[in-house]
């Protein structure tokens, strides 16, 4: 990022992580009253970050460990073709001239392009002279070291991902533990941020700016816009071919047009391909990354102004709200995954139905978009449904239901046939076997793939029991347990669970600072959908 700000460089992830924990600590820790539970619950959103490094430091590691390979499996590759143009062109030479084929193959002697440089065990893995002849690269080696690598290669980028889902699973539970118990908890004293109002929304300001920054100078890699370029073929009604399906099932179930939108990174810079392969039609997915771009900030936005309204209307604190947001925007999570949308955009529908449960047509209309992008906020319907029960119940229903049938009328129309259509429909609310092949995250790293099988089964139970327990329901039980679902869903999320934390976060930040909100019910707190019956004089009069 060096047009704006003026001459800045992007702070790295790990840097990130350190100063936003101290800030955190300065600004919202509780020195006079260290045991409190605030400070536990602080403490628990900084132990997020180490998880979130190490995998995402495992994936560089075995990211640029790979395209080391491949720089070196295509420099092989030219060798070789030179050397075998060089052996046609000399058998048209006359023998008898007596010329021999040089050594070389007749290519000229450039240490450049004829010597290959053997990658050290460092996640640059270039710069290094060859130690022996083992380690230079030959047509051999070449398919041996041809991707998929061997299993030995990334074994130390492997095993610092597996700790960090370790890590992610481990904090996750006790931030789920947290959630349950968190309606027994009956003192909630009031413990604002240590710095005035005034300095907070100065400081949160600064960092949407940085952040914001990050994402507008950000360009996506080639694997970033697969999905993208995936998705396109089916708003142009093209035939998807194998690798254009499985582009898009890498995400999980959800709405596939969804994926026209590729993932923005917020730390480091891809190339600008705008193309597909050649053999298939130019798709131009620019303007999609714009879109990208716009639809990542305005969510962010979203996010921010939701956890200051909520506080401001349903706490009548403002200072915690502006807190809340605060901390939302200092987290590392925040920093890496800005640009995602497939993580923010939920977020921000489910934070926004929160905001406006006392309208339940439009809380059920914001549910109902969350879960025809996502999938996994359907899992939410129980608790909700049990929350509007006694009142509200119909008009939350009458706008999910809204939601769902516009994100399946946009399907008829990107959809070639029948079979494509329903396919798409079976994607869109994963009407499928769970899936034991081509996961991702955890599953990918050596753990079994049919413990998905017990955790999505317990997950059901939870969200079941939800329905019945506890038997009133206020508006912070149903704050702390949608976060409890979503933190659920990353124990048995098949593609990256444990990182889509903006699906939770938002709620657990409001669960930490809540007051205590006995009474708030929805019978109390919702209005008539019915109009009021007017007195007139007839009833004014006694009774015969």
């Amino acid at each position: 990022m060096v047009e704006f700000p003026f001459a800045y460089e992007r702070i790295e992830p790990t840097t990130w992580a350190y100063l936003s924990s101290l800030l955190m600590l300065a600004l919202f820790f509780k020195f006079n009253r260290f045991w409190s539970v605030r400070n536990f619950d602080l403490c628990l959103l900084i132990l997020l970050a180490p998880g979130l490094l190490m995998v995402e430091g495992g994936r560089t590691w075995v990211s640029n460990y790979q395209r080391a390979q491949q720089m070196k499996i295509s420099m092989q590759e030219r060798i070789d073709s030179e050397f075998q143009n060089s052996n046609s062109d000399s058998e048209n030479v006359d023998s008898s001239r007596g010329d021999t084929i040089p050594e070389n193959g007749g290519i000229e002697s450039d240490p450049d392009q004829l010597s290959v440089q053997n990658e050290p065990d460092s996640p640059s893995g270039l710069g290094a002279e060859p130690s022996d002849k083992s380690d230079i690269v030959t047509p051999e080696s070449t398919q041996k070291l041809s991707p998929p690598l061997e299993p030995e290669l990334n074994t130390l980028g492997h095993a610092w991902q597996r700790l960090g889902y370790y890590w992610l699973f481990g904090i996750g539970a006790i931030l789920l533990t947290r959630m349950l118990i968190d309606p027994s908890l009956a003192r909630r004293p009031l413990l604002e941020p240590n710095l005035a109002i005034g300095g907070l929304v100065f400081f949160g300001c600064s960092l949407m700016i940085f952040l914001f920054a990050n994402i507008v100078t950000s360009d996506p890699t080639q694997e970033d816009l697969a999905g993208a370029e995936s998705a396109l073929k089916l708003v142009q009604r093209e035939a998807a071919k194998d690798s254009d399906t499985e582009s898009l099932k890498r995400r999980g179930p959800g709405y596939a047009l969804f994926n026209l939108f590729p993932i923005i990174p917020s730390f480091e810079n891809g190339n600008e391909i705008l193309e597909t392969d050649p053999e298939d039609k130019v798709v131009n997915t620019g303007r999609y990354v714009i879109a990208a771009k716009s639809l990542a900030i305005a969510s962010q936005i979203l996010v921010v102004l939701g956890l200051v309204l909520f506080c401001h209307y349903n706490y009548n604190n403002i200072n915690v709200g502006v807190g809340t947001a605060a901390i939302y925007l200092m987290l590392p999570y925040t920093a890496m995954f800005t640009g995602h949308v497939l993580h923010c955009l939920p977020a921000a529908l489910i934070l926004w139905a929160i905001v406006s449960f006392r309208r339940p047509w439009l809380a059920g209309i914001l549910v109902g978009l969350a879960t025809g992008v996502s999938y996994y906020p359907i899992f939410l319907l129980p608790l909700w449904i049990s929350f509007y029960w006694e009142r509200g119940v119909g008009r939350f229903l009458m706008g999910v239901l809204i939601a769902i049938s516009i994100c399946i009328g946009g399907l008829i129309f990107t959809s070639l046939n029948l079979d494509d259509f329903v396919q798409q429909l079976q994607a869109m609310f994963g009407f499928w076997e769970p899936r034991m092949e081509g996961l991702e995250g955890i599953w990918a790293l050596g753990w079994s793939n049919w413990w998905r099988v017990p955790l999505l089964v317990a997950f059901i139970l939870l969200c079941g029991s939800f329905v019945a327990w506890p038997t009133e329901k206020n508006i912070g039980t149903l704050v702390s347990y949608t976060a409890a679902i979503m933190v659920t869903v990353q124990f048995w999320h098949g593609f990256g669970g444990g990182l889509y934390m903006a699906w939770y976060l938002p709620m657990i930040l409001l669960t930490f600072f809540r007051p205590n909100l006995i009474g708030r019910v929805a019978l109390a707190e919702l209005r008539e959908s019915k109009r009021p019956h007017k007195e007139t004089a007839k009833d004014l009069l006694p009774a015969a």
